[in-house]
């Protein structure tokens, strides 16, 4: 096992052992696995707890001690105050990157729903009669001699089929 894969979001923050959004300075409370399909499994979960976020899985090479070596560019530019410390502020901090439903952005007034919905009160279907069914007359279809006699098939046709087709060898 030479790296390990650690999950890190849009905030340059990385998931912690507890779950947690951490800056990543401690690598020894990182989430980590070698198993790239375990980190995928767990992006997903951690995404489905807050569907705004951007997941990305790092890969990373091991140190001496066996932890996860986080390089430089890829921390954030300032660490976190103490957040998985005190849980009002990594509430705040989760609050703020899920984004506040009044701030998204509005759709355009022409793609908006009528204000009238014709399916909540349909008018009425008119009324129209049936056409009247075609009488048949009795001289149309004689009934039991066809009009148009059918042609005999070629196997019962009474003309001589070619000597070469007959013959067997």
């Amino acid at each position: 096992m030479s790296h390990v894969y650690v999950l890190v979001n849009q905030h340059q923050q990385f998931l912690s052992k507890s779950n947690e959004w951490i800056d990543g300075r401690e690598n020894n409370k990182l989430f980590r696995t070698e198993h790239k399909d375990v980190a995928i499994n767990q992006m997903f979960e951690a995404n489905t707890r807050n569907v705004s976020l951007r997941i990305e899985l790092l890969e990373c090479e091991l140190d001496g001690k066996k932890q996860p070596q986080i390089p430089a560019e890829a921390l954030s530019e300032e660490p976190l105050l103490a957040a998985a410390d005190d849980p009002a502020k990594n509430a705040q901090i989760e609050a703020s990157s899920a984004g506040d439903p009044d701030e998204l952005p509005q759709p355009d007034p022409s793609e908006t729903p009528p204000q009238h919905n014709p399916e909540v009160d349909p008018q009425p279907a008119p009324e129209v009669e049936p056409d009247p069914q075609p009488e048949i007359e009795p001289d149309q279809y004689p009934g039991t001699v066809p009009e148009v006699t059918p042609e005999q098939p070629p196997e019962q046709s009474s003309e001589p089929l070619p000597e070469s087709s007959t013959s067997q060898a």
